[in-house]
């Protein structure tokens, strides 16, 4: 994967940048999203017995693999979650996925768990830079939900992170209206609003990209909605992938690593491992 990257000349949505990421069409192993098995009827997510803020359960009875990524939501149950790491449900398998909440104010079901949205960089970001034992990590979740919702203008009696989205989905829309998709050699993106950066996703290739395409887009035009007022200034994107792509080859990749991060001075991520492949990486700027 790293090899054969490169940066692209960026997609202009409104005011956010898209950059994409550039790189191998495919290779070789197909993997399902949430929201396909999902609608396939093919697993489905339930409350542990008793039930746990911090993890779910997901029955993967599909052929392929389900990929989730770090900060996609889960709504409905006893709360709304959001996925708290990149994970890769086997198929034929049922496996804990551990989540934090997005809904601050509630505690009761109300009916089956499905999709939703996936956080904004806002808050992968902060999923990114938690230590091992995860320190309040919570709280500055729900800090940033608090934030998010004041600075929209969003009225939510339970402090969800679904109601911003729900909120702001016409704005949001705006933003992809005339969007079709990335090119067939995009594995990838980092996304640019006024004078920052808000972040990047990098996938195993081109098919699994463009399964988690619109609903990353979205997300970062989330975050994009708060830098509309900003001055338009030329960020150095192409450093900051090598960085990221520097990192990376340092890291000692194996069969038996799962999960790794990224935490340096400037930026942190985190990233998904399976067989030995890098399947997915998200990366933000601190």
């Amino acid at each position: 994967m790293l090899e054969n990257i490169a940066l692209a000349e960026p997609v202009f949505l409104r005011n956010l940048l898209v950059y994409p990421i550039h790189g191998s069409p495919s290779a070789g192993m197909e993997i399902s999203a949430i929201s396909e098995i999902l609608q396939q009827q093919s697993g489905e997510f339930r409350e542990l017995d008793p039930p746990d803020i911090n993890r779910i359960a997901f029955d993967n009875q599909g052929n392929h693999p389900v990929l989730m990524l770090d900060g996609e939501e889960i709504v409905g149950a006893m709360q709304n979650r959001i996925i708290a790491d990149s994970i890769l449900v086997a198929s034929r398998a049922t496996s804990d996925v551990p989540v934090i909440c997005a809904e601050e104010g509630r505690w009761n079901a109300i009916g089956e768990f499905r999709t939703g949205y996936c956080s904004y960089p806002g808050i992968r970001a902060i999923l990114s830079r938690r230590g091992k034992r995860e320190n309040g990590l919570q709280k500055r979740v729900w800090k940033e939900i608090e934030r998010k919702l004041t600075v929209t203008k969003t009225l939510s009696t339970t402090s969800s992170m679904h109601d911003i989205y729900n909120n702001l989905e016409d704005e949001v829309t705006r933003y992809v209206e005339d969007f079709a998709s990335l090119n067939n050699n995009t594995i990838g993106f980092i996304g640019v609003a006024g004078n920052k950066i808000l972040g990047g996703d990098l996938f195993l290739d081109h098919a699994t990209y463009h399964k988690f395409e619109h609903k990353l887009i979205r997300s970062y035009a989330l975050d994009a909605i708060e830098q509309r007022k900003s001055s338009v200034i030329r960020v150095d994107v192409t450093a900051f992938l090598e960085n990221i792509t520097d990192s990376l080859k340092k890291k000692k990749i194996s069969d038996k690593l799962r999960h790794f991060s990224l935490k340096e001075e400037r930026y942190s991520g985190q990233g998904l491992i399976h067989e030995g492949r890098i399947i997915h990486i998200s990366f933000f700027p601190r």
